[in-house]
């Protein structure tokens, strides 16, 4: 019996969803070093989508097989801090996202030997070089290095969606524009100190990728990837954080500008 699955249909499946104990809002995190005032425009990232993807790696995304690992279904616990996230994050998109972007640069397409990739793996913010003592949730850098000692080529923050949604970019409320702009602030600090030109912002509700464009707080957002989203022909989280991988991968790619 063959145990295996496109390296597509695998990033196709969507983590499951966690139950929330509180949806009262409260503050994103502030510093010195970053506001929301610093982010100056807000674009939409357009080529971010399935098309796209496809067009780029499909090859690669259907050719490639992987053992099939299914995600774990036991009924997640309720999370309440991004703390919380955090630790789910690792068990049920982690280790997966890990072992899709091994399979995807260990055997790359013809057509991408050009793009000089460099295996990419995912951890923690402190798995890389720290530049000063703020640092991103997650990030992406060379896999095989010693702790600490890579660059992050993609830092990522994770919020609780009762702190942050993408749509509060165009609500009426003040506030939740105002914490909108605070968190992109926050992506693009780390992208400036970092010398990256992609980030993220994941929570429990949506994937919302990010690419900034100049040092004057300029941003392209791209379209939110729901949670729950899953199936063929369709931007699942797990594809659209693989993505980004693949894009920091590119060594001529990563760094800004």
């Amino acid at each position: 019996m063959d145990n295996s699955q496109r390296l597509l249909d695998y990033l196709g499946e969507a983590p499951p969803g966690f139950p929330t104990n509180s949806t009262h809002k409260t503050p994103n995190t502030t510093n010195d070093q970053y506001s929301w005032r610093q982010i100056n425009s807000v674009g939409q990232w357009s080529e971010f989508i399935y098309v796209r993807i496809i067009q780029r790696y499909g090859t690669l995304l259907h050719q490639v097989r992987v053992v099939r690992e299914p995600i774990p279904y036991s009924p997640p616990q309720p999370i309440n801090t991004e703390l919380m996230f955090a630790v789910r994050f690792a068990t049920y998109v982690q280790s997966r996202l890990r072992h899709a972007l091994r399979a995807g640069l260990q055997n790359p397409a013809p057509q991408l030997a050009n793009m000089y990739l460099t295996p990419i793996t995912v951890d923690t913010g402190d798995a890389t070089q720290i530049t000063n003592s703020l640092r991103p949730d997650i990030s992406f850098f060379r896999a095989g290095s010693t702790p600490s000692s890579s660059p992050n080529r993609c830092p990522g923050c994770l919020k609780v969606s009762r702190k942050w949604r993408s749509d509060w970019g165009k609500a009426a409320s003040h506030s939740d524009r105002t914490e909108y702009l605070q968190v992109l602030s926050q992506v693009n600090f780390y992208m400036k100190q970092l010398n990256t030109r992609y980030g993220f912002v994941l929570t429990d509700a949506e994937l919302v990728p990010i690419k900034r464009l100049d040092e004057d707080g300029s941003l392209l957002v791209a379209q939110a990837i729901p949670w729950e989203t899953e199936g063929p022909g369709r931007l699942t989280i797990l594809l659209g954080l693989w993505y980004l991988g693949m894009l920091v991968a590119a060594d001529n790619e990563w760094q800004f500008p």
